[in-house]
């Protein structure tokens, strides 16, 4: 903590200073008077004049740039940024828990699109054991946000970092309007889905802004608060386990209709259900002081604050599919999917799980302003921002869980070949005499328990240094910008598991019969997918109190159910020096208005990475189902360094072809760094090596950044106060792309048990008795015949083959090619109160994920068409919106954690309907009303093919009604 400490004394103290030194001195430069009546002020509030606003904005900039303006001070168009966003053309958004949380711009995800406050690079921190710069956008809240301007061409003046776009956040300052502003919010939350939690949650918030002593002082104040409970449900499979049918069972009957050209396999892991109750609070605060002591001096000391609290608890259950030995009968369909499974034993467990985190985002900023000459002004910004996430349980945990299990298993089976849910059923060791359920509270057992921790923290220190010179000469050349910054990025982030700690491994069946509740899940759970609701085959579960089954375990087992000692460590620092030229020249062409804007940046990164390395001893089988690692006490760590330097021009043409006619030309060439967590200083194996799931990763601190060669192309007509129509054509030629190159490597030290000869032997012996050489009858044989240690676990030994681990690390061996074509319409019916903005994106690349193979192969997630239509009335003090999003089909992520190889997820097209409406009871008092969502929109994700569920989620609808007053 004590540099950090250091870093912030600096600047208050500089800024101190400055300000001190500044306010005696006299008037520095020829103060010009402006006589009264020389410019009109026009104040513009509501819908109209917000999009009023943001078009002016977008006509007037050189390149292409979106905005978003609030309808008023603290009346931002939505209560979050990520859902207010994505109105735009070419912006999606990834949804937590059925808010928005991170954006898409044109097919880039988080990690391309960089995202400024108040043009500062922001720090960027997750409860994770590796760094992010993905920004979360629920950390903000909109009520001091004045608005939102998205370039997505590159400009010299603007710092790099976003191929996809760069999102600069506005807040409000006193001097935007130099008169009083009062504010205060009070507004009432219902999640429809809630269950746990209050029906009703609050929101408040407020703003202060005045100016001083004629104008030449301002304060601002802001803060909000809000609280939201809620609940989602979902299935979801852990993976499709990859061509494992080697292992298949040979007493097994087996159906194979597998077309794939490759002959490849594809086997559920297990099938789960789930549900979550949410409890999230969000507190912002800001700050701002403003001091003009003369006509040409204006500076600014802002600090802005948020807090950002998630806590949850989860009831999990379902079933586990241990692999092909254990079936007794598989079907494989034409794409090589096992639809069809039915295997021998197991246990229905039932896990809960605690989670709870925190984030919290501070900086301290200073800038002045100085109007040297008639024709030079200068800046000076420098801020010191920090961001912190980490787990809220103790010593940075995350997450508990805890397992129980029914042991009445004879068979299970899972059916994937008609619904979007697949259907999971079971037969009984023994039958309830009464019917259903056959499961019940004697056949419980526990398992063992878990604790996940991570923290992360990020630090920017960033010094810009600005300035533009105008040219008074009547001739092209208007004006000259220049600039350096320097800009110091440090990360650190910290991660660990327990690895499975003993409740007993079901070794107790019966102990826990007085402690679960069954929990009948009716015809409504998940109803909106086939596969749930009445379809479902086992329509209960049972449910406990999580800490006090911990405190029995704790006190029957001699063990303590918290977080491990950091097993990862890992610190990133990079340090960037910029440096720009840009000219813009207004001139004619044809008697036409011609607008040039020409610029270079320099950028020189210098990268120093260091991580905690902690050398794996040996593998353990715990039970038929889990695995561990066991690393080494002692550790050390690595130090490795890189550099890089980039040239960025850009140049940007605007042709006014006739009255309010603007065809644009756009060059420029973007960088976005390495994600963090690919450059990591070390190479760390999995500490749940399961059988096809044994899997490592090297990192990579010498990675380039990824670049692109942008250009834009568009057409846009300006024909009303508030309307216009567009078209444009984009195209990015992106280099250095990521891809990670698959080693598989052996460790002479480690050794893999379940490919023994010992457990070779248990197999024959099974098969040869007529019995399924399932992983549960091997285990125990193994037990039953002293390859066990006296924690009845099987070690490896040095009679075991050497174990294979599929190593991933990541290098720059791609490019890819992206185009799209951007349509967007915003119009209003004269006066009569009425209008519309639409808009769609449609986006294609050389980059497609190949389903049928099963080798690493290159795509970029997050690309798909988007489209938005938003109906809008305003007339007399009644507002009203309806307001539609809808995305595409999308590659959403790659990996799967139980995939045992290179996995795709796709996400489902998804749509969405979000309503509101307010009214102007008086000039001071409006009242307002809101829908989020409320048709209910629900998301699948699915693996290779659709039949490969990996989630199926309910989103309930948000509704809030509130009043806002103005003093």
């Amino acid at each position: 903590m004590r540099p950090i400490q250091f870093k912030k004394t600096m600047l208050a103290t500089q800024v101190s200073l400055v300000m001190g030194l500044l306010s005696a001195l006299p008037a520095m430069a020829e103060e010009t008077p402006v006589a009264e009546g020389d410019i009109e002020v026009i104040q513009v509030t509501g819908v109209r004049g917000s999009q009023a606003k943001a078009m002016e904005l977008k006509r007037q900039s050189a390149g292409v740039v979106d905005a978003i303006s609030a309808e008023d001070i603290g009346k931002f168009p939505d209560t979050n940024l990520a859902e207010s966003l994505q109105r735009i053309s070419g912006v999606s958004i990834d949804r937590v828990n059925g808010e928005g949380s991170k954006v898409t711009v044109r097919g880039f995800g988080p990690d391309f699109n960089l995202v400024l406050l108040n043009n500062r690079t922001m720090p960027t921190a997750q409860v994770a054991g590796e760094s992010t710069r993905s920004f979360e956008f629920a950390n903000l809240a909109s009520d001091a946000i004045s608005g939102v301007e998205i370039y997505k061409t590159g400009k010299a003046d603007i710092s790099s970092g976003g191929i996809g776009s760069t999102i600069n956040i506005r807040t409000a300052r006193p001097f935007d309007t130099r008169d009083l502003v009062a504010t205060i919010g009070v507004k009432a939350h219902h999640d429809a889905s809630v269950e746990e939690g209050d029906d009703v949650t609050p929101e408040v918030s407020g703003i202060f802004s005045n100016t001083f002593m004629d104008d030449t002082l301002g304060l601002g104040v802001s803060a909000s608060y809000q609280k939201r409970d809620s609940n989602n449900k979902k299935a979801t499979i852990d993976g499709w386990r990859q061509n494992i049918d080697g292992e298949l069972n040979p007493n097994a009957v087996v159906v194979n209709e597998n077309k794939n050209p490759y002959g490849n396999t594809f086997y559920a892991r297990n099938i789960g259900f789930a549900s979550q109750d949410v409890e999230r609070e969000r507190t912002n605060a800001q700050a701002v002081f403003q001091y003009a002591p003369n006509d040409a001096i204006e500076m600014t000391l802002d600090y802005t604050y948020s807090k950002l609290s998630d806590d949850a608890n989860m009831d999990t259950w379902g079933l586990w599919f241990s692999g092909p030995g254990n079936a007794t009968y598989a079907h494989i369909n034409e794409n090589g999917t096992f639809d069809y499974v039915t295997e021998v034993g197991g246990d229905y467990s039932s896990t809960m799980h605690q989670n709870a985190s925190e984030n919290t985002n501070k900086s301290l900023g200073f800038n002045i302003e100085w109007q040297a000459t008639d024709n030079l002004q200068l800046n000076f910004d420098a801020h010191s921002s920090t961001a912190k996430a980490g787990g809220s349980l103790g010593n940075g945990a995350d997450n508990v869980f805890f397992i129980l299990g029914a042991l009445n298993i004879a068979d299970k089976t899972y059916d994937a070949t008609g619904t979007e849910i697949p259907l999971l059923g079971a037969n009984y060791g023994t039958l309830n005499p009464n019917g259903e359920p056959h499961l019940l509270p004697e056949h419980y057992a526990s398992l063992f328990a878990g604790v996940r921790a991570g923290r992360n923290k990020t630090d920017v220190d960033q010094y810009q240094f600005d300035g533009s010179w105008v040219n008074e000469n009547n001739d092209a050349l208007s004006s000259i910008d220049f600039g350096v910054s320097f800009t110091s990025m440090e990360t650190h982030a910290q991660g660990s598991y327990t690895g499975p700690i003993s409740a007993g491994w079901y070794g107790n069946m019966g102990l826990w019969q007085d402690d679960v509740s069954y929990v009948g899940l009716g015809s409504g759970f998940l109803s909106d997918f086939s596969g749930g609701g009445s379809d479902m085959l086992i329509p209960y579960y049972y449910t406990y109190d999580q800490q006090a089954a911990m405190d029995k375990a704790e006190a029957l087992y001699d063990v303590e159910y918290v977080a491990a000692p950091w097993q990862d460590d890992h610190r990133i620092k990079e340090d960037t020096t910029a440096a720009y030229v840009q000219v813009n020249i207004d001139s004619e062409f044809n008697n036409m208005p011609l607008n040039i804007v020409a610029g270079l940046r320099y950028e020189q990164t210098d990268v120093t990475a260091s991580s905690m390395q902690q050398e794996a001893q040996q593998l353990v089988w715990l039970n038929p189902t889990e695995w561990q690692t066991i690393y080494e006490e002692d550790f050390s760590y690595s130090h490795e360094t890189h550099d890089y330097k980039e040239f960025l021009p850009n140049l940007d043409i605007n042709l006014e072809v006739v009255e309010n006619v603007i065809a644009r030309f756009s060059y420029s060439r973007t960088i976005t760094r390495p994600t963090l967590g690919s450059m990591r200083a070390t190479t760390a194996l999995t500490p749940i090596p399961k059988v096809g799931s044994r899997t490592g990763f090297a990192g990579n601190p010498a990675l380039k950044p990824f670049s692109s060669d942008n250009i834009d192309v568009s057409v846009e007509y300006y024909y009303d106060d508030a309307s216009y129509v567009s078209a444009g054509y984009f195209n990015k030629e992106v280099e250095n792309f990521l891809a990670n190159t698959i080693e598989t490597v052996q460790y002479d030290h480690l050794r893999d048990p379940y490919a023994g000869p010992a457990a070779e032997q248990a197999r024959a012996e099974l098969v040869a008795n007529g019995e399924t050489p399932s992983d549960e009858a091997v285990f125990q044989w193994l037990i039953d015949n002293g390859y066990g240690n006296a924690d009845g676990r099987v070690p490896q030994s040095g009679a075991d083959p050497v174990a294979d681990w599929n190593i991933s690390k990541p290098n720059n061996v791609e490019d890819l090619s992206i185009n799209g074509l951007e349509f967007a319409w915003q119009h209003w019916f004269w006066d009569t109160g009425f209008g519309f903005a639409a808009n769609y994106t449609w986006v294609d690349g050389d980059t497609e994920y190949d389903v049928e193979r099963v080798d690493e192969q290159f795509a970029l997630p997050g690309l798909s068409d988007t489209a938005n239509l938003s109906v809008f009335y305003e007339k007399e003090g009644l507002q009203a919106r309806v307001a539609y999003n809808w995305r595409d089909t999308f590659l959403s992520g790659m990996g799967q954690a139980e995939a045992g190889g290179p996995a795709p997820q796709f996400t489902e097209a998804y749509g969405q309907v979000d309503v509101s409406v307010s009214y102007q009871l008086t000039d001071n008092l409006s009242i307002f009303a809101e829908g989020i969502n409320i048709l209910e929109e629900k998301k699948r994700v699915y693996g290779r093919y659709k039949e490969q569920m990996l989630l199926a989620q309910e989103n309930g609808a948000r509704y809030a009604i509130g009043a806002r007053y103005s003093f």
